[in-house]
């Protein structure tokens, strides 16, 4: 779920600097250097403006590679299990010189050397070249992600205001994440945790079918995720309930519902509830990202508007068996 209003870069130039490569001769690739962040943020930002918020732009553990004169820039980085995902931006004016396939080249190896099975890459839905370049070399399209912006002010709650009545008289109640940590202290996380395994049942894979089934995340793990998603985009977690049950969510770790529970209106409820909160905070926008078309809609009918669409494609890196 990124969200707006990123840390601003520097422009980059267009062009590609004399001397650059050739065609037949192989770019020096090497890890980046701190002399090389300011120019590599900036091409980065460049090819993807919405994505320098991003939890994978800041983790340290991704292994990020220039070429020189940063014409280039690639990462790598583990997601969770076998599964890793990438970034490769080429400067306009060195494309089309075997920069990218180089590039493409270490961040495989990389991949591969750290264990991974499978390597997503991300590209705008409107980015053909892009698109093709990764297509001719082994990676699929396995879901697209929408994102979307909400002005807040002219969202559309009023037809929704009798649904979490209705929701009480089944007996599902809609609270915070917050007055469920006062009453039930440190208890309320395997029981979040376990609405959160239980809520992706269903939902597309970004990762495909070569990734094999995800693994459940701990009560540990998921705490560590939400934190951490929790510090980039600070706002309220919002859970429904029923009979001591967690059975949907919405919040910093998105939104989802216990497969039993769908089509009784309790994701909407739970996103009016976040549109609300914002209201009172004063939030003027906000965004969301989603690659379920129930989720689509559910937003759309609220006021949100789609900015953009992301496609996901995936490499396997190892064999598959028996073939």
């Amino acid at each position: 779920m990124p969200r707006p209003g990123g840390r601003r870069f520097p422009p980059i130039r267009a062009g590609c600097p004399a001397g650059g490569t050739l065609a037949g001769l192989t770019p020096v690739i090497r890890l980046l250097r701190a002399s090389d962040s300011a120019a590599a943020a900036a091409l980065f930002a460049a090819a993807y403006p919405q994505r320098t918020d991003e939890p994978a732009w800041h983790d340290d553990q991704a292994r990020r590679f220039v070429t020189d004169e940063v014409t280039a820039y690639g990462s790598v980085w583990h997601v969770h299990d076998q599964r890793f995902r990438m970034d490769l931006v080429v400067r306009p004016g060195c494309r089309r010189r075997g920069i990218g396939s180089a590039m493409l080249g270490r961040l495989i190896i990389e991949a591969r050397a750290a264990g991974a099975a499978t390597l997503q890459a991300r590209a705008d839905s409107g980015r053909a070249e892009v698109l093709a370049f990764l297509t001719r070399r082994g990676f699929a399209e396995t879901m697209r992600m929408h994102h979307l912006v909400l002005d807040v002010a002219s969202a559309t709650l009023a037809p929704y205001a009798d649904l979490e009545p209705r929701l009480a008289a089944d007996g599902i109640k809609v609270t915070t994440l917050a007055e469920e940590l006062r009453r039930a202290g440190d208890a309320c996380w395997p029981w979040l945790c376990d609405a959160y395994n239980a809520g992706r049942e269903g939902w597309p894979d970004p990762d495909g079918q070569d990734a094999g089934p995800e693994r459940p995340l701990t009560a540990q793990e998921f705490r560590a995720r939400y934190h951490h998603c929790a510090g980039l985009w600070p706002e309220p977690c919002f859970l429904a309930i029923r009979d001591g049950e967690y059975i949907g969510f919405a919040g910093p770790i998105g939104t989802a519902v216990r497969p039993a529970m769908r089509g009784r209106g309790i994701a909407t409820a739970l996103k009016v509830r976040v549109i609300a909160s914002a209201r009172e905070r004063g939030e003027p926008v906000l965004d969301s990202s989603t690659g379920n078309p129930a989720m689509l809609t559910i937003n759309q009918r609220l006021g949100y508007q789609r900015t953009a669409t992301e496609v996901r494609l995936v490499r396997p890196l190892r064999p598959r068996p028996g073939g």
